[in-house]
């Protein structure tokens, strides 16, 4: 007995096979193509007993990890952000904070130019 509707089934899927091979070749083929990553931008998670802040949010600060590590020596720009927290503070608010004692500090910067995008203080020395 030849069904024809039977035959036409069984054909059906190597018909989508084939497309779904080609999408994944076309897929694969674009992953490769893409272009490798580029790091933007470093953090150096230090304290701030490590890191001197200057008076006023410009030239060089030195930070580094920890006592024995080798310093990193970045430059402030006029993008530079403050955070203590979440919460964005100006450059005064965050060196007072940085002030009361030994605290968590997160400097960032992007790896090309050694500029400072933000640096970001733990949200304790909001409270304390």
């Amino acid at each position: 007995m030849n069904h024809p509707h039977r035959s036409h089934l069984l054909t059906a899927p190597r018909r989508t096979s084939i497309p779904a091979a080609v999408l994944g070749a076309l897929l694969a083929t674009a992953a490769i193509a893409q272009p490798p990553l580029k790091t933007v931008e470093e953090c150096v998670e230090s304290g701030t007993d490590l890191v001197a802040l200057p008076g006023t949010a410009s030239g060089p600060i030195l930070a580094r990890e920890c006592r024995g590590c080798t310093s990193v020596r970045l430059e402030f720009d006029g993008r530079t952000r403050y955070f203590i927290g979440k919460q964005q503070v100006s450059y005064a608010q965050l060196r007072e904070a940085a002030a009361r004692g030994d605290l968590r500090l997160y400097v960032f910067y992007r790896p090309d130019t050694r500029t400072l995008t933000r640096l970001r203080l733990v949200a304790a020395a909001a409270s304390q």
